[in-house]
């Protein structure tokens, strides 16, 4: 999904883009050398005029001819580096419009994308902790909020035993939401009169006061410098170290993948040296395109610094051209900004993070520099919200070719909020 006009570029492939037909259509009035030759291939060009093709042929990251073997071999020179398939299919190169490339494919944080039951879940956390006994913390990504009984959220409780004493941090699979237990809340001096860390706000039981074990937010909070900041100096994988690592990791899983560009949608200011890092190793294959993340409150002078980091990283293979907002939550904690109420909780609408002027001024502001704008918007008021601040960005800046998106839109109405079980319920047994 493109970030602005110049996004055109992706396409013009490291490997093989999708450009493939275009370059197909346009007759050279002289034969070119070609870089790379890749011949006895089944080529989908993406070109209805042309579905398939024989063999294509590379020159300076750009598709030079694409068609029959023979009309292909002619572009090739002594200096060609011919490939030849096999009589494999040749895809284009596909671009990942929504990847947090810096988490994920850490050997030492559990994943939990496979488990589909609270069980399989307790299950992996006990086997990760049994199998990393020296992890001073049980880290751990991608749980999802289906698996409880009748949609409530876990508790502290329904980790008790499950991590041989350590203290655990779970973030569920969306980000907005870390499950701790007691160790944990133990150890981040968590208690009743504590209601917000700088990474998250703390969630309590309505009727006894007591922390649940579950920080909101998370997306929102912990993800901003300040909450970086403290992430760092509690838990192991916050490490520049780590966070590299995972990055190469993911970097080369993309390559693997076929994957050419990358669009990380929330990115800060002290991560850039990391990719900045990553071309120079070597291990930056991809096109990498980056949305800063803008938290509310920041200020005036940390968008110069945008501005500056924008025109140090504009070129064809790392690129920062776009700014992230928040307008609210999501839906399962019921944080999302909804027009009526939940169903399951009818006093309880969700708020916007900011109020509707507000952000309709920073949101101009950010459109005034010319940045593309990603807005995570996923309740139906949230979605209305953002969309006024965008009109209120035209009307205040004039029409331009922006390509702003509103980003995980979801919407809500009382018949489809929803089955979430109220958070005064029982919760969750193993």
């Amino acid at each position: 999904m493109p970030l602005d006009k110049r996004v055109s570029r992706p396409w013009q492939a490291v490997g093989l883009v999708v450009l493939l037909g275009l370059a197909g259509s346009c007759a050279a009035p002289r034969v070119e050398e070609a870089e790379l030759v890749v011949r006895n291939a089944k080529v989908c060009t993406l070109d209805p005029a042309q579905p398939w093709a024989e063999a294509v042929a590379i020159r300076d990251g750009r598709i030079l001819r694409v068609g029959k073997e023979a009309d292909v071999l002619r572009s090739v020179s002594p200096k060609t580096r011919v490939v030849d398939a096999g009589g494999r299919m040749v895809l284009p190169g596909f671009i990942d419009s929504h990847n947090h490339i810096t988490f994920g494919l850490d050997p030492d944080v559990v994943q939990f994308s496979e488990a589909r039951t609270s069980e399989d879940l307790y299950r992996g956390i006990r086997r990760f902790a049994s199998s990393h006994p020296d992890l001073p913390w049980i880290e751990g990504e991608g749980w999802n909020y289906s698996v409880f009984p009748r949609g409530n959220l876990p508790t502290w409780r329904d980790l008790e035993g499950v991590t041989g004493g350590r203290p655990a941090f779970l973030v569920s699979y969306d980000a907005h939401t870390v499950w701790l237990n007691r160790a944990a809340l133990g150890k981040l001096g968590i208690d009743r009169r504590t209601r917000r860390l700088p990474f998250g706000e703390v969630d309590v039981d309505p009727r006894s006061g007591e922390p649940t074990g579950i920080l909101r937010s998370f997306a929102t909070m912990g993800l901003s410098e300040e909450g970086q900041a403290a992430l760092r100096r509690i838990l192991p994988s916050w490490s520049t170290g780590r966070r590299y690592a995972r990055l190469k990791r993911n970097l080369e899983a993309a390559t693997r993948f076929g994957i050419t560009t990358i669009v990380d949608p929330q990115v800060f200011l002290e991560d850039l040296p990391l990719f900045i890092r990553a071309r120079q190793d070597g291990v930056l294959r991809a096109r990498l395109q980056m949305a800063l993340f803008h938290p509310r409150g920041m200020p005036e002078a940390d968008l110069a610094r945008f501005d500056a980091a924008r025109r140090q990283l504009d070129d064809d293979r790392l690129r920062v051209s776009a700014v992230k907002l928040y307008i609210d939550d999501v839906v399962e904690p019921h944080t999302a900004a909804l027009l009526q109420p939940y169903s399951d909780e009818p006093g309880l609408r969700g708020e916007t993070l900011y109020p509707p002027e507000e952000f309709k001024a920073v949101v101009a502001r950010i459109d005034r520099m010319k940045f593309q704008i990603f807005i995570h918007a996923i309740g139906d008021r949230g979605i209305r919200t953002a969309l006024d601040a965008l009109q209120f960005a035209r009307d205040q800046n004039g029409a331009r070719d922006s390509r702003h998106e509103l980003v995980h839109i979801w919407g809500s109405s009382p018949a489809c909020s929803p089955a979430i079980a109220p958070r005064t319920s029982p919760p969750s047994g193993r």
